[in-house]
């Protein structure tokens, strides 16, 4: 078998771009602050009044219009313009509040977002039907803000860390969960902007709910919204977190929509509120993030990190396993001692334990070959006979993989982590739409270990 060998070297003289998807969250620092629709209920007058605006005071680019916007629907009261400094143990802030509800800026992005559902109602439970007090922060995206259809999106991923900081239900007689409560979602739209279309503007609502003071976890939430007269699809917050925003600690919130945009138009199709399930007619509308309170709740949320990622087979993910447990969906295929809580600290550790050469696949993905031209690998090898590692690719899905669509790097086998460069253009073989990848360690010999730090791809 005859395998190409490259010895790839790293230019000092220019740092290298990778591909990191589309962020479709305008000023995802907060930069220009946020503009302020007045507290009144959620109608086309109530979002086209005179509104007012906040600034991020330790922002250092200049004012421009403020893609944020802050909802105040049914409060009794605007959130005060006149910021007052503060410092927590990580940062200064700026904080805006009334007796109502509070809202901070943090020098380092992070946002805290308060609402007193005690002091809105009176102390009183309101009536079954009357309307609920929210805060929330929104922004518009749809094409303008970046979106493509999303039959060309291969992952629509939100990530944000969400801590709850406080909390009091101020339960009173007359209690019921299924009525009050005090609720942290996150939605974005999934609309039709296919001009013409019958149903050109409609859209559902896909959500998911990292807090929700009656349960630990969120369940499976679809109904319909009465207000717009649109679907909610809510998964299961378990899908997207491994541990409850009620044990107050820091929860990274992170997931891929895609699967969820698909189930929740057939549920929209289903239940008679859209009637095509074709990607291609939607993108990605809009979002909010914030507080929802029905009952007499007193809380208060921070999120940090917030980001609305877009990939596409032409500018794709990369692999970093940053976060430990979290393997990206990459799959070792062969027999190997492994941490359980691998990667660990940013580093995916594997180890032989049958003689057999390590194998690590790829999930399902989709590579545009004539866009990506170049992988980087960072990797460490102990392996005292191993001077190389293989790529493989397959334009099949499940991983039909053949050994003429395959490159050989070469290695040092010391442990010393390194990045290598796989220039794809130098095989013919690369071409069309590449949906899986193959990593293999060649190395026979029992307690061999095999490192990767990441995984990335880029042009020419």
């Amino acid at each position: 078998m005859l395998f190409i060998f490259l010895i790839l070297f790293i230019s000092s003289e220019a740092r290298q771009v990778y591909f990191q998807g589309t962020e479709l969250l305008s000023d995802v620092n907060y930069t220009q602050g946020f503009s302020i629709i007045p507290a009144c209920p959620p109608t086309p007058q109530c979002n086209t009044a005179p509104r007012s605006r906040i600034y991020n005071p330790f922002s250092t680019v200049p004012n421009a219009t403020a893609p944020w916007q802050m909802v105040q629907w049914n409060s009794h009261s605007n959130i005060s313009l006149n910021g007052t400094f503060m410092n927590d143990s990580r940062s200064r802030g700026m904080q805006w509040s009334t007796e109502d509800k509070r809202f901070v800026i943090f020098q380092d992005g992070r946002l805290q977002m308060s609402v007193n559902g005690y002091h809105e109602y009176s102390g009183k439970y309101k009536a079954p039907d009357a309307p609920w007090v929210h805060l929330l922060i929104q922004q518009d995206i749809g094409v303008a803000g970046g979106a493509v259809p999303l039959s060309e999106v291969t992952e629509l991923r939100w990530n944000l860390d969400v801590q709850l900081l406080y909390m009091n239900q101020h339960i009173q007689p007359g209690y019921d969960p299924g009525l009050h409560a005090g609720i942290f979602p996150l939605y974005m739209t999934i609309q039709n902007f296919i001009s013409g279309d019958p149903e050109y503007g409609k859209y559902f609502w896909l959500g998911l709910c990292p807090y929700d003071d009656r349960v630990l976890m969120s369940p499976l939430y679809v109904n319909g919204d009465k207000g717009t007269a649109s679907l909610i699809y809510s998964p299961a917050f378990s899908n997207f977190a491994n541990m409850s925003v009620h044990t107050e600690r820091i929860v990274h919130v992170t997931g891929d929509m895609m699967p969820f945009v698909r189930l929740g138009l057939q549920a929209a199709v289903e239940r008679g509120f859209l009637h095509s399930t074709d990607l291609r007619k939607y993108h990605v509308g809009a979002m909010n993030i914030g507080w929802e309170v029905t009952g007499l709740n007193n809380g208060t949320i921070e999120i940090g990190n917030f980001s609305l990622k877009q990939y596409t087979a032409q500018n794709p993910k990369s692999y970093e396993f940053n976060q430990d447990g979290n393997r990206e969906g990459w799959t070792p295929k062969s027999a190997s001692n492994q941490d359980l809580s691998s990667p660990k600290d940013g580093k995916w550790i594997l180890s032989s334990i049958d003689g057999e050469h390590l194998q690590l696949w790829s999930p399902e993905l989709m590579l545009d070959a004539s866009k990506v031209k170049k992988i980087f690998v960072n990797m460490a090898n102990v392996c005292p006979l191993n001077t190389y590692f293989r790529l493989l690719w397959s334009e099949n899905q499940h991983g039909l993989f053949d050994d003429q669509n395959s490159v050989s790097i070469e290695v040092t086998n010391n442990g010393e982590w390194k990045e290598y460069v796989v220039d794809l253009p130098m095989k013919s073989n690369w071409q069309g739409l590449v949906r899986r990848l193959r990593i293999d360690s060649i190395c026979k010999e029992n307690n061999t270990e095999f490192g990767v730090d990441y995984i990335r791809f880029a042009g020419y």
